[in-house]
């Protein structure tokens, strides 16, 4: 659970995108505790599913657009 306090602490930050690890953090968080998969996810967000697995194994990172809608899709997730 630090990892998702350390998330949760960069909401604030501007530079949410900047903070790569954190997508990571919150992807990994919402397969875990969810009954979506990395399939299903990667369309919600609107991208490959091969590049989002690369960005669960942190080789790539999803855009400003992007790293917000899944900043949107966890709150949305935690709010249920």
């Amino acid at each position: 659970m630090g990892c998702l306090a350390e998330v949760l602490g960069s909401f604030s930050d501007v530079n949410f995108k900047c903070k790569k690890e954190n997508q990571k953090y919150l992807i990994e968080f919402i397969l875990f505790f969810s009954n979506y998969d990395l399939k299903s996810l990667a369309e919600l967000l609107e991208v490959n599913l091969l590049f989002l697995s690369q960005v669960v194994s942190g080789k790539y990172y999803l855009n400003e657009d992007r790293a917000l809608k899944l900043l949107k899709w966890f709150l949305i997730f935690i709010g249920e």
